[in-house]
């Protein structure tokens, strides 16, 4: 009876894994198409089943993947709503975590509720910030570009703290193990933040404040080469003597609508799990341990570039201005440490226990082989409950490009053409009433 119902539980969790992959596989063809509001329709459908895709300990991922796709739809205000949820839900579970101190982070991240990536949470007010735009909000676009340069600020600092405090409370655990060097965070600043606040205060009559975030970007370019290995844009490139440095973006011409345009483009990495083998200090067949660690791994991002058609004449070329993808490996660097060590850790301390059972199953038989099928037994039962927490969202781009135009005020029509090599991949128009007084920002989205 019990070995029919654990068959039972089998099916029945393997069939959910399965009709959950389908459906993801099925927003992840949406999203790859443009159909952003049939991928918001499939979630919403799929939360609604008996079994829904985001379980209420990945309420994160809900609000995280849904408030993206409904950015990309065009749906403002759901969008806002949505990732205010999951900053609001990443915010609550980082007080936890410190709160409950060095012991909550031996525990598998995967029992845990889904606490979101330093990357999430600073996408999340780099997206806030165009919708808040799209709602008519520069101030509000602008609070969302100020705190995404203070938590990139605040990043390194955090893990060195984490990981001092762990290595305090399990040192006698640790006695003797080579851990891996810690990697320092080269991006404190992003550059994609800077440019729109430079817009945001360039809209608001606010030059030298502009001005400022522009230096910014300049300086993000400079201490974070893994990132920004691209030229500045030629418009945002900074010239001029006796500390009077300006930029094309900030010169406008008298009577002329300037015209903005960023583009999202690839989908950036996912985690996967790795296997990596650790020796351990201990006998019975415990000299050996598996450590499934995630990491990051690429995903499709065929876009090489974007060109901008105005109402079929003048033609623009858009310029990378951030690598997201390789912004969020840059960012992982600081956890990784973190995490390896918290799966060290939880695997020394098991080990440790199952080591004591062994040797009290041996001395008490007086045969050293029943210590090493006791090991054999529990070392198998850990194993078989660990698991790289994998989770994360699936629709932050890989690439940002920008690009810009000055024309007469009025209506327009705008062509994106995406090229893979010389190859055209996608294209869609947009259209826009641009004016002089105001900031006339166009985006466009292709997550191939």
């Amino acid at each position: 009876m019990k070995n029919g119902l654990i068959g039972i539980f089998l099916v029945y969790f393997l069939a959910s894994c399965a009709t959950n992959e389908r459906i993801y596989n099925e927003i992840d063809k949406a999203a790859q198409i443009s159909d952003f509001e049939k991928g918001v329709t499939l979630i919403d459908d799929a939360q609604k089943s008996k079994r829904p895709i985001y379980p209420p300990k990945n309420e994160v991922l809900l609000y995280l993947d849904r408030g993206l796709l409904t950015h990309y739809a065009d749906m403002y205000q759901d969008s806002t709503k949505d990732l205010g949820n999951a900053e609001r839900l990443i915010e609550d579970a980082q007080t936890k975590s410190i709160s409950e101190g060095a012991a909550s982070y031996i525990l598998n991240d995967n029992v845990k509720s889904y606490a979101g990536e330093d990357y999430e949470n600073i996408y999340v007010n780099v997206f806030n910030a165009l919708n808040y735009y799209h709602l008519g909000s520069t101030d509000d676009a602008l609070v969302e570009v100020r705190k995404t340069n203070e938590k990139l600020r605040a990043l390194s600092g955090e893990y060195d703290k984490i990981n001092q405090e762990m290595k305090n409370k399990y040192k006698d655990n640790l006695s003797g193990v080579k851990l891996p060097e810690s990697k320092p965070v080269n991006f404190t600043n992003s550059a994609l933040a800077d440019y729109l606040g430079a817009l945001f205060y360039r809209a608001d009559g606010a030059y030298d404040d502009a001005r400022i975030n522009l230096l910014q970007l300049k300086t993000a370019f400079l201490t974070a080469p893994g990132v920004y290995y691209n030229p500045i844009p030629k418009a945002l490139v900074l010239s001029g003597e006796d500390g009077g440095e300006t930029a094309e973006e900030l010169l406008l011409q008298r009577n002329q609508a300037r015209v903005n345009i960023v583009c999202f483009t690839g989908l950036s990495p996912v985690k996967k799990e790795e296997v990596t083998s650790f020796v351990m200090p201990f006998q019975y067949g415990l000299d050996m341990a598996h450590l499934r660690l995630p990491v990051l791994s690429p995903r499709s991002d065929v876009i090489t570039s974007i060109r901008m058609t105005m109402d079929g004449g003048e033609i623009v070329n858009l310029e990378l201005l951030e690598d997201i993808g390789k912004a969020v490996q840059e960012t992982y660097k600081a956890k990784y440490n973190t995490v390896f060590l918290k799966t060290l850790i939880r695997t020394i301390v098991k080990y440790a226990s199952v080591y004591v059972l062994a040797e009290s199953a041996a001395q008490a038989s007086g045969i050293e082989s029943a210590g090493t099928l006791t090991a054999f037994v529990a070392k198998t039962t850990f194993d078989a409950t660990e698991s790289a927490d994998i989770r994360m969202e699936r629709y932050l781009p890989a690439k940002a490009w920008i690009g810009a135009l000055n024309l007469n005020p009025g209506e327009h029509t705008i062509t994106i053409d995406y090229y893979s090599g010389t190859k055209k991949i996608y294209s869609e128009d947009k259209k826009i009433e641009a004016a002089v007084e105001r900031l006339n920002l166009v985006e466009g989205v292709c997550l191939k």
